[in-house]
């Protein structure tokens, strides 16, 4: 008898085993969503280097010459100067224009020197202060009329 009992113990603990309660079912749906958020993450990790793939070999097709534009043109600290972008040779880029200040001089030698395949930048950027817009002074007239 004792041989039967231990028996039907150990059937009924693989039947426990193959039947999860409630903690196990809980720990399957985390495993579950565990991989799915994997899975996720790696979709996406796979579409960003496709997409990257795809803007570098468009900025390698571009030429130096759009590229420094690009970089000079859209470059906020830069808005209220004029600079022309020519191409030299050997990579040597030439910036000539006027800029509001030292500053935006930098910036923009900065922008075309750390662009890629520029070998050298010949600077011809003027400092051009703006000058004030004359102040335009209104005058109002006021009538009173006093009685007599």
């Amino acid at each position: 008898m004792s041989l039967t009992l231990l028996g039907l113990s150990l059937y009924s603990g693989v039947g426990m085993a193959q039947q999860p309660g409630v903690a196990g079912q809980i720990g399957e749906k985390l495993d579950n969503l565990g991989r799915g958020l994997v899975r996720g993450a790696q979709d996406v990790t796979e579409t960003v280097r496709q997409r990257f793939e795809v803007v570098r070999t468009d900025v390698s097709r571009m030429g130096v010459h759009p590229r420094v534009y690009s970089r000079i043109h859209w470059d906020k600290t830069l808005q209220g100067s004029r600079i022309e972008v020519h191409m030299l040779r050997d990579g040597v880029v030439l910036l000539r224009g006027t800029v509001p200040d030292a500053a935006a001089k930098a910036r923009a030698i900065e922008l075309a020197r750390d662009t890629f395949d520029v070998t050298g930048v010949v600077d011809e950027l003027e400092t051009v202060v703006p000058t004030p817009s004359p102040t335009t002074t209104t005058h109002t007239r006021t009538s009173v009329t006093v009685p007599s």
